[in-house]
């Protein structure tokens, strides 16, 4: 992995989708295990015009990227606490999604 490439990934606090004080990712299976893990505390879900969510954790410290890639490494989570978190961010994507329909709805009729 080039340094540019670490750099482009791994630096949220000057990303375009990242605010400071916060992680955020689109990757569900990462936000089960800091959901899970209880490693970032969940802030909320962010549903996009296209239909993606985008999963925002407290980061105060900065510490997402290093817990990403531990992630990434194959870090371990109990099964029991996955499949909870699994069943909590699917049902907030929903909700995230649902809302963001609403609300297109709502413009399109005053159009």
């Amino acid at each position: 992995m080039s340094i540019s490439y670490f750099h482009a990934k791994y630096a949220p606090v000057n990303a375009s989708n990242q605010q400071a004080g916060t992680f955020s990712s689109q990757r569900l299976q990462l936000a089960i295990y800091l959901h899970a893990t209880q490693t970032l505390p969940f802030l909320r879900c962010d549903a996009s015009e296209t239909g993606k969510v985008r999963f925002v954790f407290e980061d105060p410290d900065n510490t997402g990227p290093q817990v990403e890639l531990d992630f990434d490494r194959g870090a371990a989570v109990a099964a029991a606490a996955i499949f909870a978190s699994q069943k909590f961010l699917r049902r907030k994507m929903s909700e995230a999604l649902n809302n963001n329909r609403r609300i297109e709805k709502i413009e399109n009729q005053r159009r």
